[in-house]
């Protein structure tokens, strides 16, 4: 199905019409004092944003996708930040040995300097 989509930078950034999310807010008082309300949108399209029709599909959730567009499930994302911590936890091992080995070198150093001194 077809359906008009909101894109952004070449983004879909919302399917169906956009919601302007329009309230009625006060814009001041009448001379009796009575307020005075205004229709005005708290939600403005983003600048740049346009129109265009693309073809949509129903996701495995229900809700709705761009057709072709890849909708990593939960375990999908899951599984990418369980890599992401082991990654760091790999890059901290790696930072934490080479600062055991500047400390071993160091220690090396101040033994020799303290050989040399005769002390």
């Amino acid at each position: 199905m077809k359906k008009e989509c909101v894109v952004l930078n070449s983004e879909v950034i919302n399917i169906g019409p956009w919601d302007y999310q329009k309230r009625q807010l006060q814009n001041g008082v009448d001379k009796d004092g009575k307020p005075i309300y205004e229709e005005q949108v708290t939600n403005p399209l983003p600048e740049g944003a346009t129109f265009e029709e693309r073809e949509i599909e129903v996701a495995p959730d229900g809700g709705l996708i761009v057709k072709g567009s890849a909708q990593p499930t939960n375990d999908a994302f899951l599984g990418q930040e369980l890599a992401q911590i082991k990654l760091q936890s790999m890059q901290q091992q790696e930072l934490l040995s080479n600062m055991g080995a500047e400390l071993a070198a160091a220690r090396l150093e101040i033994i020799s300097l303290k050989g040399e001194s005769g002390s």
